[in-house]
């Protein structure tokens, strides 16, 4: 039996997905202590939060994809060498 062990590594998509965490539970933090006022930008703060965490999946899923699709190319070329 083979026993592969990968270890893990950050990349930016994960940079990103958690920054938009940690923005939105900072901020969150902030205005349920009351120590985060409410002039327009802030208000916003969310809304960035979200975006970031956002692009961060989205990049993450198009990787996973892109590996996904490789995975596929190759069984396709095992199938034909095992025909042949």
């Amino acid at each position: 039996m083979v026993v592969i062990k990968k270890g893990y590594h950050l990349d930016a998509t994960d940079v990103l997905i958690w920054t938009g965490i940690f923005i939105i539970t900072v901020w969150a933090l902030g205005k349920a202590t009351g120590l985060i006022n409410s002039p327009v930008w802030v208000d916003m703060i969310p809304v960035f939060g979200v975006v970031v965490t956002i692009a961060g999946i989205s990049l993450k899923i198009g990787a996973i994809l892109q590996k996904l699709n490789q995975v596929i190319f190759d069984v396709g070329d095992i199938r034909m060498e095992v025909k042949v």
